[in-house]
């Protein structure tokens, strides 16, 4: 299992989960939200998890669970 950073945003732009966040004052900037993908060996996303806010993100151990039903033992 690969996990990558995503300098400058490229990805998150891809995926569309970026969203507009207050800065300093009224400035608003792009920002990712925190999003969780399987991608099979094919490039097809199996399951994908896109927060609702900057604090939404999936328990953990969900992830060796989905592992074990996307790739281990897929039905």
């Amino acid at each position: 299992m690969d996990m990558i950073s995503d300098r400058g945003a490229k990805i998150a732009n891809e995926y569309e989960v970026g969203w507009l966040a207050e800065s300093v004052g009224k400035l608003k900037v792009k920002q990712a939200v925190p999003s969780k993908f399987l991608i099979n060996k094919e490039g097809i996303i199996v399951w994908r998890y896109i927060g609702k806010d900057k604090t939404d993100r999936p328990f953990v151990k969900m992830i060796p669970v989905l592992i074990d039903r996307y790739f281990k033992n897929p039905q």
